[in-house]
């Protein structure tokens, strides 16, 4: 009987043929009504139906969630074991409004890892009135320049949009141009006609990319501190590899500086066969259901 059950998560034992040639398991086959064929996973085209957090459950728009950088903006995961943080209340004594010489009962709300014991007041992030958010973000020092870095490379990219346009009008102009030349047409008309057809540069604007000053590296770089050699190292204190990954824009080198982390939004993919371009796989819409429209398993 072990034998039998240790067979059966064992999927890779038996597999099938696709119609591309490439030997694939039962649970990454899918069969096209239509063509009458196999198809896996290179055999089909991917489509994103709904984006959603694993978390609260809540749907996010395309445009929302490229704002946000595909994360939730309530939910965080714990930045030393990536677990999913949750809100913790309790009571404080705080000054009373109407007479600051008495205290009162306050609710506070802080986040807590109930994995590694990790909290929000590790940090020193301030408790919340509410339970819904409101959490200090942290400050990057580089986002000035990675500002500029984006649009100097949107300007780019306009620039090279003007050029594709004049290239494809080219012949148009000059076939006005000539007719203008012909019929001895007021100069000023040709003049408009070759303005800029963009919306970015409706004065006439060259469009051309701003200019940006390269980096260069230094020879001398700074000395290590004099304590580093005396004190001692407790290892538990600085950061692994994963826990510095997470936050690529900061780095944190101790576990002191380590910030909650907004949590990535999943998506729900739907399978279209790339040669009849019909559904293969369709899931619901809802997020919490994991039911399928379509599933056309082999």
């Amino acid at each position: 009987t072990t034998v039998n059950m240790a067979h059966l998560f064992k999927v890779d034992r038996v597999r099938l043929l696709c119609s591309c040639g490439v030997l694939k398991p039962i649970t990454a086959i899918y069969f096209c009504r239509h063509c009458l064929k196999l198809r896996c996973g290179n055999c089909v085209s991917h489509e994103v139906d709904t984006l959603f957090c694993p978390n609260c459950l809540e749907n996010m728009p395309s445009t929302e969630a490229r704002l946000k950088k595909n994360r939730c903006a309530n939910c965080f995961d714990c930045p030393s074991c990536s677990h999913t943080l949750s809100t913790r209340a309790t009571s404080i004594q705080a000054p009373s409004p109407d007479d600051p010489a008495k205290t009162v009962a306050r609710k506070v709300y802080y986040l807590a890892c109930t994995s590694c014991r990790w909290t929000s007041r590790d940090v020193g992030l301030k408790d919340q009135t509410v339970a819904t958010g409101g959490w200090a973000e942290q400050d990057n020092e580089h986002y000035k320049f990675l500002q500029s870095l984006l649009e100097h490379y949107r300007s780019v990219a306009q620039q090279e949009k003007l050029d594709r346009e004049r290239k494809r009008f080219s012949h148009r102009k000059s076939a006005y141009l000539s007719l203008t030349d012909k019929y001895s047409l007021p100069s000023l008309l040709g003049r408009k006609s070759l303005t800029p057809l963009s919306p970015y540069s409706p004065k006439g604007d060259s469009g051309q990319a701003s200019e940006m000053t390269p980096s260069e590296a230094v020879s001398e770089v700074s000395g290590l501190p004099d304590n580093i050699f005396t004190d001692e190292l407790v290892l538990s204190s600085v950061t692994n590899m994963v826990q510095r990954m997470a936050s690529p824009e900061w780095q944190p080198e101790m576990t002191s500086d380590l910030y909650p982390l907004h949590k990535h939004i999943l998506v729900k993919r739907s399978l279209r066969c790339r040669h009849c371009e019909h559904n293969l796989s369709k899931p619901e819409y809802n997020p919490s259901s994991i039911k399928f429209k379509i599933q056309l398993g082999a």
